[in-house]
This record gives structure tokens, sequence and C-alpha cells, in this order.
């Protein structure tokens, strides 16, 4: 990750997003991260999409969002990395492979139905998918979760990634912010799912004590700064 920041000419990644990196790459098959807009989620994963093709070309990724637009947004950015930062530009799709900017290969990958990186809505057909990585990237919106109809139904079509995964191998994780009390993202530990929550600023203790284990222990451990920005060096207290 601080080399794609180094090349965007970004500031070095904050301990914040350190600690969301270091969480994807972690043993959990089945993951969920919460934490405030502007953190850098989808920024830090397609960092770390770029290093998992970096160390297996073979890989199948599957991303999907709440609109088409967000995903293909997510796929471009990383294809982009991967045809401009020199340390990825082996990885560049020869002319026989698939390189639109919504599904593309890695020029190590054998042949294979999937390609390398795929993008998707999640209203889009999911069924005949194969992925052993998906990142489901904002998949809950305020268009699809006003209701408690709308969620049930959001809740079901999230269910078909256990059918696209590749069994054993596969992860799935989920990034987002929630957008009611009801949100998606509170139900996915009754399925398995490990859930860790970066807020923006220091909870209090009867905060502390709502958000339980989910919190983030680069949080949790700081007592003495309730109310204060949990990442300063990018965001002030205004």
């Amino acid at each position: 990750m601080y080399l794609c920041w180094k090349f965007l000419n970004l500031p070095e990644p904050t301990p914040i997003q350190y600690d969301i990196a270091d969480y994807l790459q972690s043993n959990e098959r089945r993951l969920v991260i919460e934490a405030f807009r502007g953190v850098g989620k989808s920024w830090i994963t397609s960092a770390f999409v770029c290093h998992q093709l970096l160390l297996n070309p073979q890989r199948n990724i599957l991303v999907v969002s709440a609109s088409k637009n967000r995903a293909d947004d997510f796929s471009t950015f990383t294809q982009r990395l991967i045809n401009e930062m020199p340390i990825l530009q082996h990885l560049i799709p020869r002319d026989t492979q698939r390189h639109s900017k919504i599904s593309f290969d890695v020029a190590p990958a054998l042949a294979s139905h999937a390609p390398s990186v795929k993008s998707m809505g999640i209203t889009g057909q999911l069924t005949g998918s194969r992925a052993d990585l998906i990142i489901a990237d904002d998949v809950e919106s305020a268009n699809n979760s006003q209701t408690q109809l709308m969620r049930d139904r959001l809740s079901e079509t999230v269910k078909e990634f256990d059918a696209i995964i590749k069994p054993d191998v596969g992860r799935i994780i989920f990034l987002g912010t929630p957008q009611t009390e009801m949100s998606l993202y509170n139900t996915l530990e009754e399925r398995g799912y490990k859930t860790k929550i970066w807020t923006a600023l220091y909870p209090d203790k009867t905060q502390t004590v709502g958000y339980g284990h989910k919190l983030a222990s680069v949080i949790s451990e700081v007592t003495d700064k309730e109310g204060k920005p949990t990442d300063p060096l990018r965001f002030d207290d205004v």
C-alpha cells in the first residue's frame, strides 16, 4: 500500500489505513470492514487486489457494488494501477486476453472462464460467476435499504456469494458504512463473518461497550481521546 500511495503522490498511509490493510491480509475467510466515509476503504482494497494478483496471478476476483458504476470505478482504478505502476506492469494483459475496464485478465493468468478481475452491480446476473475472492464494496446504499422489504431482498441476494465462491480457498470481504440501524452489515456475524469497525471519532465508554468486540483495537485501546478524530492526520475536529 505504501508503494501505491507514493506512486499516486499521496501522503504516507495513516495508522488507521495501515490497520485496515492489515485486517484485509488476515486469515479470516469471511470479514466485514465498517469504516467512516473518506478513510479510503476502496483505495486500500484496490491496492490489496493488486498485491493478491502479484502473489498469485491465477486468482479470480469479483467486485460487487450497489451500483454497476461504483463497481466499475473499483476495477478501473485497479487496472490503472497495474498499467501505470512499474512493479505491476508485467501483469498487463496480453492482446489475446480480456482487457476491458470491467473484466480483465493479468498476463500470467491461464485460460479460464472467469477473468482475473470482474465488476458487477448487486442487481446484476451473479449466477454463473466464479471467484476465489469477492469484494462487496458498498453493496448497501440509501437506495436499496430504505425499507425492511428492500433490506430483506438485499440480504437474500448476498447469500448468492456462497454459491459463487470457490470452496476451501475462497474469501468474501464486505466494505461499507451502515445506512440504517438494521443494516445488512450488522447481521452478517450471524452468518459467520468477523466484523471490525473503525469510527471517525474516538468513542466514549458507553459507545465502546456498545461496539463490543467489533471495535478495532487500534481505537478501543485509546482511552484518553474521547470525541477526538481517530485519523487526525487527515481529518481535524471541524
